[in-house]
């Protein structure tokens, strides 16, 4: 979803959601260690051209 998307847990900046509501995401904050309900959050500058670059239906390999 190219844009904002608001949810119960805060707001996502163009997601690309890997599986059901999880999702590689912009975020103004990114943490160094695990701190989410189980997105991947970027920074903001690299949300719109991650979303540009990866197509929708790429494997994302979670590890």
């Amino acid at each position: 979803m190219r844009g904002v998307d608001p949810g119960p847990l805060g707001v996502l900046y163009d997601p690309m959601y890997i599986n059901g509501g999880i999702a590689i995401h912009g975020a103004p904050s990114v943490p160094a260690t695990p701190a989410s309900h189980g997105c991947a959050r970027i920074p903001m500058y690299a949300a719109a051209s991650f979303f540009d670059q990866v197509a929708s239906g790429t494997a994302v390999y979670v590890v």
